[in-house]
């Protein structure tokens, strides 16, 4: 890339948190970095939680997705859980020891960018905001597909639309209002999501041993035979550990909420962790006790009309629980599409900042009365509204492209560490701020690993040709503006982060 002139490079980047006077408040904390406050700060460590968690709401694949294992490879591919969870967990911790450092809105965007330079950071953060706008699109999509049938016999793909739509609409007057109200809606979401699912587990636990009549047990989890009978494949099970995959997305939104978090260094980091911890726990033992109660075998119960997790619940425990459970599942899928929107926001206004994206001064503006980005706010739903239709409403398109996205977003910040961390360019942070220390290095490898296995999977497979395309041309868009533009007014120092606030030249 062509380089402008620019001072010697230092031996180590000057973005470590400051220990004196000026770390007297999260303001001037977040001042060093090149930024002054504009994004009200409202965030605890609870809220931050429950955003995390409500990103990766677990519920939203249990509702979805709970037929793709045995589809795939029966009743076994459950246990592929117990793979994926370490797995992710590598990809978290170094997220977890970057947050602590560079505690920015825009995270991978704003770490890629300071670790090695604005034009890598420009196209980490703009696959990210592709993988939260089509996040987004995806949740609003699963409202629709699950509830539609709560609410018309038989619904039409226009109706399913209607009511993605119109939720999507109700959630962008949400962030509008505020993160502090977006925050509380959100907070009571994740609240009926924990809640409601533990509760879900015990019933289901007790059910499975005590008083169901009919259950499959704990040998379904040992099945081996796919609901079409087909034999499986290396392909079949890489495509079922999918679910777990697909499930445990998104948690990194806390970080990007970081100039709206309070102590954003020793709030983040724990939060993304627990999250993905509590998420990978609950979600592989609901899934779990879900099969062991199937009624009938995967290929009678699973052929049948209406969504299959709020069939099973009502057969096997009864309507009134069919419907708390329903109560749970919106709740959940709500929470998580308020999460969705306003990480992406948060990315609009951290790129248009910078002035990396068209329209920048606008993206970037905040209501004085809210600390919201409202033009961010208004894009992104057009946007997620405009994908929905394009998709047709059917959510699997969506969340597969969410997939892939996000693994090439977790790629790209992995690889920036690891460049990073090799020419010794990693801030240090204050102390009691989280840490992998020595054990950074063997987790960046094992995590690139994963994120090269994953990103395979959603490619090389004859079914995921056509979603590998339509990231391309997400991507491609991305790369048209740099070439025609961005490149250049990154060169002149026109875009990309504040210069001598810990950004490279490339």
């Amino acid at each position: 890339m062509d380089r402008i002139p620019a001072a010697p490079e230092p031996p180590h980047l000057d973005v470590t948190a400051p220990t004196g006077p000026l770390a007297d408040t999260d303001s001037d904390d977040l001042s060093t970095l090149g930024y002054q406050q504009k994004l009200r700060r409202s965030i605890g460590g609870f809220t931050s939680f429950a955003l995390a968690f409500s990103m990766v709401s677990i519920n939203t694949g249990i509702v979805t997705l709970f037929n793709d294992p045995f589809d795939r490879a029966g009743g076994v591919a459950i246990l592929l859980w117990l793979v994926v969870i370490p797995m992710v967990f590598t990809i978290v911790l170094v997220y977890a020891h970057l947050a602590g450092r560079i505690p920015l809105t825009g995270y991978a965007y704003q770490w890629s960018s300071r670790l090695v330079g604005p034009h890598f950071g420009w196209f980490t953060g703009w696959i990210a905001l592709v993988s939260f706008i089509a996040g987004t699109a995806a949740t609003a999509a699963a409202v629709g597909s699950v509830f539609a049938p709560e609410i018309w016999d038989d619904p039409s793909r226009g109706q399913v639309q209607a009511l993605s739509i119109g939720v999507t609409l109700v959630v962008c007057l949400l962030n509008v209002f505020g993160v502090r109200i977006a925050g509380i809606v959100n907070n009571v979401g994740a609240s009926i999501e924990l809640v409601g699912t533990v509760l879900l587990a015990l019933v289901l636990a007790v059910g499975a041993f005590f008083a169901f009549r009919h259950t499959q047990g704990p040998a379904i989890l040992t099945d081996t035979t796919p609901v079409d009978g087909s034999p499986i494949t290396l392909t079949s099970v890489a495509l079922a550990a999918l679910l777990p995959v697909y499930v445990l997305l998104g948690w990194e939104g806390a970080a990007d909420l970081a100039e709206e978090t309070t102590d954003p260094r020793r709030t983040t980091p724990p939060a993304m962790i627990r999250a993905v911890a509590v998420s990978g726990a609950m979600g592989l033992i609901v899934f779990a006790l879900l099969a062991i109660d199937l009624p009938a075998v995967p290929a009678t119960f699973l052929s049948g009309p209406g969504n299959p997790v709020l069939h099973l619940v009502g057969a096997q425990v009864g309507e009134v629980a069919r419907a708390v459970m329903t109560v749970v599942a919106f709740a959940s899928l709500f929470a998580c599409l308020i999460a969705n929107m306003a990480v992406a926001t948060r990315m609009v206004f951290a790129l248009g900042r910078d002035k990396m994206l068209p329209g920048s001064t606008a993206l970037a503006s905040v209501g004085r009365r809210t600390g919201a980005p409202v033009t961010a706010i208004l894009v992104i739903t057009a946007l997620a509204i405009a994908l929905n239709l394009l998709n047709a409403g059917l959510v699997e398109k969506i969340f597969a492209m969410v997939g892939l996205t996000y693994y090439l977003t977790y790629a790209l910040t992995l690889t920036a560490t690891a460049v990073a961390h090799r020419k010794g360019r990693i801030p240090s942070a204050p102390e009691g701020v989280f840490s992998l220390g020595r054990w950074l290095w063997p987790t960046l490898v094992v995590g690139l690993v994963w994120c090269a296995t994953v990103i395979v999977v959603l490619t090389v497979p004859d079914e995921n040709n056509q979603t590998a395309l339509t990231v391309v041309v997400g991507v491609g868009l991305g790369f048209v503006w740099w070439l025609l533009g961005l490149r250049r007014r990154i060169n002149t120092g026109q875009a990309g982060p504040p210069r001598g606030s810990g950004v490279l030249d490339e």
